[in-house]
């Protein structure tokens, strides 16, 4: 924890600017403050502009739990807004204080991945502090946890990412496969949908739970296309997934009409993922 710190002061030190007075006239119920770019780039540069899907995906899920009313983590100051709202330095000594507060922990998470300071040690403290975070409940931690592990650990890479069940079992890696499912699990029982297709291509990659697999997948298609969040955002997920329906949909017995909408949909989103389907 004392390294953890330390590197957070760094932050602190190399973010000196005054942060954001608060509005007195914000209207309640405004989902987050608002702020200047200028700010955001002094404290982030283009860092948020990032090409990685899992931090990509981070946000996306912190932003859906904080425009979620019914979500437990509602009233949480969760999120990028908040950071350059209040200061990185409010943040940061809010946790050498002690305070283990999940808008703390998750905050100064997003300072150490995203920062334009410099900062050692940086993914693995940002884990440290995501896992606390997600040790108290919140989701969208069980979803960086999980993915972390995933394409950590459990997988051959980013463009593979699909568990093998050999693989693991050889290397020793069975409970932290089973705490990744779980964690991945608990963002799904929320209706993540990116956590929902997790879980389905890994219980679709082995004979015993495919059927489980394709069900999860269906349902994952089925929130994706409902929630416009989601627009633009998870076309390459959802093009697999269609497609995997489409080639094995007889094992959950599927008709062909509902075979053909999975092929119109790889069709259709298979553009805006940047390929084509065969």
């Amino acid at each position: 924890m004392k390294r953890l710190v330390g590197s957070l002061c760094l932050v602190g030190a190399m973010m000196t600017a005054a942060p954001v007075s608060a509005s007195t006239d914000a209207p309640s119920g405004k989902p987050f403050p608002e702020v200047t770019f200028d700010r955001v780039s002094e404290i982030f540069g283009h860092n948020l502009d990032t090409s990685e899907e899992r931090l990509q995906t981070l946000l996306l899920a912190i932003g859906m739990d904080h425009t979620t009313p019914t979500s437990p983590h509602f009233q949480e100051e969760v999120g990028i807004p908040f950071i350059v709202h209040y200061g990185p330095n409010h943040w940061v000594n809010r946790l050498t204080s002690g305070d283990m507060g999940v808008d703390v922990l998750v905050n100064n998470a997003l300072l150490l991945l995203f920062a334009e300071a410099d900062i050692p040690n940086r993914e693995q403290a940002a884990f440290d502090l995501m896992k606390l975070a997600s040790d108290k409940g919140y989701w969208p931690a069980d979803y960086f946890v999980a993915e972390t592990n995933l394409l950590n650990h459990l997988v051959r890479g980013p463009e593979v990412a699909i568990p093998m069940a050999p693989t693991i079992e050889a290397s020793g890696l069975k409970q932290l496969a089973q705490d990744t499912m779980d964690a991945f699990s608990r963002c799904a029982e929320i209706g993540f949908a990116p956590c929902r297709y997790r879980i389905g291509f890994w219980l679709s990659n082995s004979q015993k739970t495919l059927q489980d697999g394709l069900k999860v997948l269906q349902a994952a298609i089925d929130v994706n296309l409902k929630d416009t969040r989601y627009e633009d955002k998870l076309d390459g997920a959802l093009v697999a997934a269609a497609q995997e329906l489409a080639e094995r949909g007889g094992v959950i017995n599927l008709d062909s009409d509902t075979v053909d909408q999975y092929k119109k949909l790889m069709y259709e989103y298979s553009r805006s993922a940047g390929h084509l389907v065969n």
